[in-house]
């Protein structure tokens, strides 16, 4: 029931006050109606129900019996500025209200205020609605952006670390590196307190520790525990990603530990070891855990797998230089000294028959025998590949047009005028080029005279190979033959630009032209 008190009411405005009991008795909302003083002159059952007062409790209180105590004093501020300059308010204009019931719990509210004039005193009808519902769906709704902006930072996180782990297996970096980035990775992002790859050596009852993050000395000496490695031995060999239950019998140290995730590392069909990660809290994983996981994991045998290909391919390219130098002791150094062997045998006897043709053979065994000294310092330059870089370029090109000129057995002129040093990667460029145009004379031209021409200065540097040989039809030349496609190789990967000129009868000149940075190349 709505009570009235006090409400001033003229003689014959009874209808009045029935009406206006009626209209706040029937509103779809709580009703609270007050005078200038902030006295309660009227409220309805809604209003009764939500303070949990009764009508008669409420009547004649003021207003801000309804509100918290903190709120009481400005607010009779505000009703004292109200009054002075009534206004309409709407519900929701933004402001942040709470109430108070009677047994002191609050709740936030909306009100909206209107006023009117009864009789000349100014009466203010509050239209108040409990938001508590709103609140509490807009609070979740709020939770659940909250998670799902965390969610989607979380995956671009993981995304970003994966991208940078791809990075570091396409780069140089050594392997022990990589697999230290993929723990910190895996300890960050999975939110550990540590994280280690173990690998499991066969036959051996240690563990080997790869990498490691949040572990200490002492744990990491542990490895070669008998304890321990038994805990990673069956945790890994269970074939698949899983939580790993305390270790009663774990070595001192880690029963701190109270969740672990591992992560078998497999290598084809091969156990290599684990990706092993660490709690102290308890702690529950979900797929998506595992999942991030395991995708450690497989970046980590990417890794490995990486670093056992360039081993081996290493291994391959040792092996595939020296076949390539025995090559060259077999069809020059030695071909030479045997060659030079044929003619000291003779030139005895030849002297005494033709002292001329006798000195002008001793004149081509000293070649052949400077030729092959020169062909064994060019090997050994280039069993040591620092060391072409340590020689100078003429140095370079004199022991290379020496160990041709020996070879071939035909005048090689070297011409060199090289005022700037050339940069270690054009000379070595510079060096392999000039040495597949010489090999390339001495196959197949016929030439009777080749000169080697070098210069370099601030602008640039010019190679160039000339013979006077038979000479070929570069368009009829697949790059596959004659090492063009070596040559074109060598210069692309310095900047620089191959020309090679050559016609059936007219010889052939090969031309390198590199420029140093801001100049153009002719």
């Amino acid at each position: 029931m709505s009570t009235v008190s006090s409400i001033p009411i003229a003689e014959g405005d009874e209808l009045t006050s029935d009406v206006l009991r009626m209209m706040v008795h029937s509103a779809p909302v709580a009703i609270v109606v007050v005078d200038a003083r902030g006295v309660i002159l009227l409220n309805n059952s809604k209003a009764t129900d939500m303070f949990h007062y009764t009508a008669d409790e409420l009547a004649g209180q003021h207003v801000e019996l309804l509100m918290p105590e903190r709120y009481r004093a400005g607010h009779r501020q505000y009703r004292a500025a109200f009054t002075a300059s009534p206004h309409m308010r709407a519900m929701g204009s933004g402001l942040d209200l709470a109430a108070r019931r009677k047994d002191g719990s609050e709740f936030p509210i909306e009100v909206g205020l209107s006023f009117f004039h009864l009789n000349g005193s100014l009466l203010v009808m509050a239209s108040i609605i409990d938001i508590t519902r709103r609140k509490q769906t807009e609070e979740m709704l709020e939770r659940r952006v909250q998670e799902r902006t965390r969610e989607l930072e979380r995956r671009r996180q993981v995304a970003d670390s994966l991208r940078d782990i791809l990075a570091i297996l396409n780069s140089n970096r050594p392997l022990r590196a990589i697999l230290e980035h993929i723990v910190q990775q895996a300890c960050q992002l999975l939110q550990a307190d540590a994280s280690a790859i173990y690998q499991i050596v066969e036959g051996s009852e240690p563990i080997i520790v790869e990498a490691a993050t949040g572990l200490t000395a002492e744990q990491l000496a542990d490895a070669a525990n008998p304890q321990l490695a038994q805990i990673v031995h069956s945790v890994i060999n269970g074939g698949r990603a899983a939580p790993v239950t305390a270790q009663p019998h774990a070595p001192q140290g880690w029963h701190e530990y109270t969740a672990q995730l591992a992560v078998p590392l497999r290598i084809k069909n091969d156990v290599y070891g684990g990706l092993m990660v660490y709690y102290v809290e308890p702690r529950r994983f979900s797929a998506e855990d595992i999942e991030l996981a395991v995708a450690f994991g497989d970046q980590a045998v990417l890794a490995i797998e990486n670093a056992r290909l360039r081993a081996q391919a290493e291994r391959s390219a040792i092996v595939a230089e020296r076949n390539r130098i025995a090559r060259n002791l077999h069809d020059s150094v030695t071909q030479t000294l045997f060659t030079a062997t044929l003619v000291s045998d003779v030139i005895p006897k030849l002297v005494q028959r033709d002292p001329e043709e006798g000195a002008r053979q001793l004149d081509e065994l000293r070649q052949l025998t400077r030729g092959a000294l020169a062909e064994m310092r060019t090997l050994l330059l280039e069993l040591r590949p620092a060391t072409l870089i340590e020689v100078s370029a003429e140095e370079l090109l004199r022991q290379l047009t020496e160990a041709a000129r020996g070879r071939a057995r035909i005048p090689i002129d070297l011409t060199t005028v090289i005022a700037t040093p050339l940069p270690p990667e054009v000379k070595v460029a510079f060096y392999y080029i000039a040495q597949e145009a010489l090999n390339n004379v001495i196959k197949h031209a016929r030439a009777r005279h080749v000169t080697v021409t070098c210069s370099a200065g601030a602008a640039g540097a010019t190679l160039a190979v000339q013979d006077d040989g038979q000479g070929f039809d570069p368009h009829h030349v697949t790059a596959e033959h004659l090492g063009l496609a070596i040559m074109r190789e060598r210069a692309d990967a310095i900047g620089a630009t191959l020309a090679i000129e050559s016609a059936a009868g007219r010889g052939t000149m090969v031309r390198v032209q590199w420029r140093t940075a801001g100049e153009e190349t002719e």
